[in-house]
C-alpha cells in the first residue's frame, strides 16, 4: 500500500496542530479550574506550555507554506508516493513516547526517561551499549535537574517515590 508523501506530510502538520490546540484548550479549561494559569508569566504555569506550543505551532505554518510552495514545482516519479514502511520508524517513535507517557506515573520519571531516550537512541541505529546508556542517563539528570532544582517543579516518583534532593 502506498500513500503520497504530501498526504503525510499534511497528516504530521495536522496532528501538531491539534497538539498546539490541545495545549491552549487545557490552558484554558483544566488549568484555569485548578487555578494555575493566572497571573503573570512567572506565575502562570501556562505560561511556558503556551511558549511552546505558539513555536511549534509557527513551526508548522513554515512547513506548510514550503510544503505547498514545493508542491508547485514538479516532482519525479521516484518522490511521489511513500511506502508506509517508510514511515514506521517516526511511527514507532511516536509509540515509544506513547509507552513513555503511560509508564510515567508508575515507574517515575528516573526509571522511565533513560529507557525512552536508550530505546529511542536505539531505533536511531545506535548500537554501542555505552553510547546509549551513558548519555541516555546524563540527559536524563540533567533535565531533572533543570526542572527540580532551576523550577521547583516536582516530577513523577512512580511505586519506588524516586526524587533526588537537588
Amino acid at each position: 500500500m502506498t500513500i503520497k508523501k504530501t498526504h503525510a506530510e499534511w497528516l504530521v502538520a495536522l496532528i501538531f496542530v491539534a497538539v498546539v490546540a490541545l495545549v491552549f484548550q487545557q490552558a484554558a479549561t483544566d488549568m484555569v479550574e485548578q487555578g494555575i494559569a493566572s497571573g503573570g508569566p512567572y506565575d502562570n504555569a501556562a505560561a511556558y506550555p503556551k511558549t511552546i506550543a505558539l513555536i511549534l505551532g509557527g513551526m508548522v505554518a513554515l512547513q506548510l507554506g514550503v510544503q505547498i510552495i514545493r508542491r508547485r514545482a514538479p516532482a519525479d516519479a521516484d518522490t511521489r508516493a511513500v511506502q508506509i514502511r517508510t514511515l514506521g520508524r517516526p511511527a514507532l517513535m511516536v509509540l515509544i513516547f506513547a509507552v513513555y507517557l503511560g509508564c510515567l506515573s508508575p515507574l517515575g520519571y528516573h526509571i522511565a526517561t533513560p529507557i525512552m531516550l536508550a530505546a529511542l537512541m536505539a531505533l536511531c541505529g545506535i548500537r554501542n551499549a555505552i553510547a546509549i546508556v551513558v548519555p541516555a542517563v546524563l540527559i536524563s539528570l540533567a533535565f531533572a535537574f533543570a526542572f527540580e532544582a532551576l523550577l521547583k517543579i516536582v516530577l513523577p516518583g512512580g511505586f519506588l517515590h524516586l526524587n533526588i534532593a537537588w
